[in-house]
């Protein structure tokens, strides 16, 4: 997605934000430096990657159930 694309969807999200204190964050985001901006970002993705790649689904249960049944 080019430039243009990416700042129109960002302002779609930012728009539909009601939460003022959510607004407020996110002022005091964009006013620091693009450097603390791109830092607190990638900590953030960094996250969310850590918990995507940490759900797993248990299957004990299951092989439980299905060791019970043989």
């Amino acid at each position: 997605m080019n430039t243009a694309g990416l700042k129109i969807k960002i302002l779609e999200r930012i728009i539909e934000i009601d939460d003022v204190e959510l607004l407020k964050s996110i002022e005091y985001l964009l006013n620091t430096s693009d450097k603390n901006v791109l830092k607190f970002l990638n900590v953030a993705f960094e996250q969310k990657q850590q918990e995507n790649t940490n759900e797993t689904e248990d299957f004990t249960a299951y092989i439980k159930e299905w060791v019970k049944n043989m």
